[in-house]
């Protein structure tokens, strides 16, 4: 009994500290999720890895570092990167990337288990960013009130060019006519001209 509850206690002791931190990403753009327990540095930990959680219990193995060498997890056809910080980087972040996601970290001998959540929250692709240009770039006030909606921006810009094609195209056939023309003046006065010589001629 006694070391049924010495294991119990061990396990109580091992059991991860979960601490939650939230962050926005703009869809589109790579979402840097930090793992606050490795801040400190890796030298008390021989691996780390980053879960999905799903239903606030269920984890889905994402991506893990072992020595150095980062794997990602079997049915996995998202990409996932760590950095050195083993931080988590979600390339292109889409809406269906938001949730919360664990990092762990597994300790040496004499050291303690760690967790952290991050709860990631991602913009719609089809609102800008608050404050932002579609690129991500600042606006000043004066811009982002002159500034056209999406819709609006869309549908407006195509109508110089197809204005400039109409012009451009009623242009030349206004001077396509103006050339027949004066090409038949020429033509019916040089006939004349002929006609008028070879009558002088017969006299």
């Amino acid at each position: 009994m006694l070391p049924l509850a010495l294991g119990c206690l061990c396990l109580l002791l091992q059991r991860p500290a979960v601490a939650a931190v939230s962050m926005d990403s703009q869809c589109g753009a790579a979402a840097v999720l930090p793992c606050p327990p490795a801040v400190k540095g890796m030298q008390n930990f021989w691996a780390s890895g980053w879960y999905k959680v799903i239903n606030n219990s269920q984890e889905t193995g994402l991506i893990r570092n072992l020595k150095n060498r980062t794997t990602v997890y079997d049915k996995i056809q998202r990409l996932f990167l760590m950095d050195e910080q083993q931080s988590l980087v979600i390339p292109k972040v889409r809406p269906e990337d938001a949730g919360t996601y664990r990092c762990s970290l597994w300790a040496n001998v004499g050291h303690f288990n760690q967790q952290a959540d991050v709860i990631l929250r991602v913009s719609d692709c089809s609102t800008p960013w608050p404050g932002t240009s579609p690129t991500g770039t600042s606006l000043r006030g004066s811009e982002r009130e002159g500034s056209a909606s999406p819709n609006s921006t869309c549908c407006q810009e195509p109508l110089i060019p197809v204005l400039a094609a109409v012009l451009g195209l009623l242009a030349f056939n206004v001077g396509k006519g103006l050339l027949s023309i004066i090409l038949i003046l020429v033509i019916r006065v040089s006939l004349k001209y002929k006609r008028r010589r070879k009558q002088a001629q017969n006299l």
